[in-house]
């Protein structure tokens, strides 16, 4: 529904594990916001190296939005944030996983990997992820490393499929399901939300085309492949927690 809350972002930490500092929602510079700062300030990023693997999952999907139409919608949205930030976004196909607190950090059938960003559907108070009734979805990244050096290496995207209102591409903000997965996508990339509904990161969907901002662009640039690669610790299976809202 228009003016419905867009969308959640909760930064997931290995358990006992000290947490880089959480940027506050809101917070910006030259229009945008990241989630959070490691200790010398600098964005929690991903490593601008190495590619950034994206499954689509069909599990628990609403009708009329079928795997084949969100796999679309994501590649679309891949292949603009890719653009605006240099990072390598790659969908390399479908998973049968449903996001969820529980979901492994490691790469179903190659343990030997952090697990790719999965895409999928997550009904409100269904499970332990913080989506609520009105939201379009959550973005939930892992980071992981030494303290103050953190680096972002999976993360999830849960789409709320009792959103009938939305519709597969992007027509308009307020209205499609691609708006909302290039919101979440960016989220998971590391952007929080921000008070200027000028910008695709705004807190609300609004209405109108679907296109990225100054700010939003200025936020990619920040999180983006212009900066130098970042050691990314091994794969290993970890205890995360995940935080309320």
């Amino acid at each position: 529904m228009l003016g419905a809350a867009a969308a959640a972002a909760v930064l997931l930490v290995p358990r006992g594990g000290a947490p880089a500092t959480q940027a506050p929602v809101g917070a910006s510079s030259d229009g945008y916001a990241v989630w959070a700062r490691n200790a010398d300030g600098t964005p929690v990023r991903w490593d601008p190296c190495s590619p950034i693997v994206i499954v689509a999952s069909e599990v628990g999907s609403p009708d009329g939005y079928a795997l084949e139409a969100l796999t679309t919608d994501l590649e679309q949205a891949a292949s603009v944030l890719a653009e605006a930030s240099g990072l390598d976004l790659d969908v390399v196909g479908s998973s049968d996983e449903a996001p969820g607190a529980g979901r492994s950090t490691l790469a179903a059938g190659d343990r030997s990997r952090w697990a790719p960003i999965l895409v999928g559907w997550h009904r409100p108070g269904h499970g332990s992820l913080p989506l609520r009734d009105v939201d379009r979805g959550v973005a939930v990244p892992v980071a992981v490393g030494s303290p103050g050096e953190r680096v972002y290496v999976t993360g999830q995207i849960a789409l709320n499929p009792d959103r009938t209102d939305l519709v597969p591409g992007f027509d308009d903000r307020a209205t499609s399901w691609g708006s909302t997965v290039t919101h979440e996508l960016a989220h998971v990339l590391g952007l929080a939300h921000v008070d200027d509904p000028a910008q695709l990161l705004h807190t609300y969907p609004g209405a109108g085309p679907v296109v990225l901002g100054g700010g939003d662009r200025a936020g990619l640039r920040a999180v983006g492949a212009d900066l130098d690669c970042l050691d990314v610790p091994e794969p290993v299976e970890l205890d995360v927690a995940v935080p309320t809202r």
